[in-house]
């Protein structure tokens, strides 16, 4: 397995491409060659597509995430800050289609967590009897370090010039929005 896995769909094939270590080699023509590169060219194409299309589930993850957040919480400032952090993960999620299909791959348009996120969110409502907004942001906070991961092991990979330029800058807003969701989760326990 990968070493950077998480165990999705997206890192197995990522993982798998490429021949074995031990495949053996023999003479090429020119021509044959040139047939070997574009292979590879196009099997670098497509795990790049992997890559992408499991940063468009995370960012369609927290764009749902985010509008949940939104209803959940209490606080008008919180609402109004995961509104906008659920308006940014639906861009990032177009524009890393864009990405997709400039490289001639089909995007994915939805993210991962089609039930589990709702379950993940209803086990957090029935937890706490009262709404309250520090379990909101707990779970947060926790949605955003994973999506962090997944971008930080993302840009360990050959992504390019544009692609990684896209990814470091939307990993950096991941990032930020990790760092704020916490310093907020710990000065709400502090009020409380």
């Amino acid at each position: 397995m990968n070493p950077i896995s998480d165990g999705t769909k997206s890192d197995v094939a990522v993982a798998g491409v490429g021949p074995p270590a031990n495949a053996p080699t023999m003479p090429r023509s020119a021509t044959d060659a040139t047939d070997a590169d574009e292979g590879t060219e196009s099997n670098e194409t497509q795990a790049l597509v992997l890559v992408l299309n499991g940063l468009i589930e995370v960012a369609s993850d927290g764009a749902r995430m985010f509008t949940l957040a939104t209803s959940d919480a209490l606080d008008p400032d919180y609402k109004a800050l995961f509104a906008q952090h659920s308006h940014e993960r639906t861009q990032f999620m177009r524009e890393l289609q864009i990405a997709v299909r400039s490289l001639g791959g089909n995007p994915q348009d939805r993210g991962t967590l089609e039930g589990a996120l709702l379950r993940a969110w209803m086990d957090v409502k029935a937890a706490v009897a009262v709404r309250e907004d520090y379990a909101v942001l707990r779970e947060v906070e926790r949605a955003e370090q994973n999506a962090r991961k997944r971008y930080a092991r993302a840009l360990t990979l050959d992504l390019g010039g544009d692609v990684k330029a896209l990814v470091e800058r939307q990993y950096s807003a991941v990032s930020r929005s990790h760092d704020r969701m916490r310093a907020l989760r710990q000065k709400h326990a502090l009020r409380s």
